[in-house]
């Protein structure tokens, strides 16, 4: 790994009116991590994932990816230095086949036939070949998350900032999408930022957790080290006796 960090902010804070959605929020992290992003609802997780990205901006602070600062830049522009986003709720063109779907993202840098035939290798890549003709409104949830994850590669990114993607997923279908992340860092040397709801997922995946909490960054450590932080204990994981089911 890189001593340099692929992905750094510094003292990144987002105000809403009143309300700290991010407050200072220092992150440093290598090429090839597989980082967690956890922490209680409206903790402000999805909004630094907004701000990294460039759909919201920030009130203050800067963001760097690949040591460039990136504070300011619209989305396609991060996307085109090589950081994409999948979004919580799955934003497919219903009418239009997966293949067609997945070949958007191939676009940002590549020409029509280019994308097309990037689109069916990463779908194949995902497992989803099989259904590159079919419309996206007849797919299933967890075929929609992986179709996203083709689209999203198509980017040819470098850094992916997966949200929530197991949402509704049941067990088997998780550790499909986990056993592909793992794939993808190892054969492409992807850097992953994932918020996840399941900790189980969290916990078996990352070799690193960031938690947030009203904002603010409270720990980071291994899986061991944060399931045993009092800080985390108290504002997220002791909260109740499923703690994981309300990230």
């Amino acid at each position: 790994m890189s001593t340099a960090p692929i992905l750094a902010t510094q003292g990144l804070t987002r105000r809403f009116g009143g309300l700290t959605a991010v407050n200072q929020v220092e992150l440093q992290i290598q090429s090839g991590e597989l980082i967690g992003l956890i922490g209680p609802n409206g903790a402000g997780k999805t909004t630094l994932f907004n701000l990294l990205m460039g759909l919201i901006k920030p009130s203050s602070g800067e963001v760097y990816l690949q040591g460039q600062r990136i504070t300011g830049f619209k989305p396609h522009q991060v996307a085109r230095l090589g950081m994409v986003k999948t979004f919580q709720n799955v934003a497919l063109f219903p009418d239009m086949t997966v293949l067609d779907n997945v070949l958007t993202g191939g676009l940002l840098r590549l020409s029509l036939s280019d994308a097309r035939e990037l689109a069916r290798h990463n779908l194949t890549k995902v497992g989803m070949a099989h259904i590159a003709d079919k419309k996206a409104a007849d797919l299933t949830f967890p075929e929609k998350a992986l179709v996203e994850m083709a689209r999203a590669l198509c980017t040819q990114p470098k850094v992916v900032l997966l949200d929530e993607v197991m949402a509704a997923l049941n067990h088997a279908e998780m550790d499909q999408i986990l056993e592909l992340i793992r794939k993808l860092r190892e054969e492409d040397g992807l850097t992953f930022v994932v918020i996840e709801h399941h900790m189980r997922a969290i916990m078996n995946l990352c070799e690193r957790i960031l938690v947030l909490s009203f904002g603010q960054l409270i720990a980071q450590g291994t899986p061991q080290e944060i399931s045993r932080h009092p800080d985390v204990i108290s504002a997220y994981l002791g909260t109740d006796a499923h703690a994981g089911e309300h990230a």
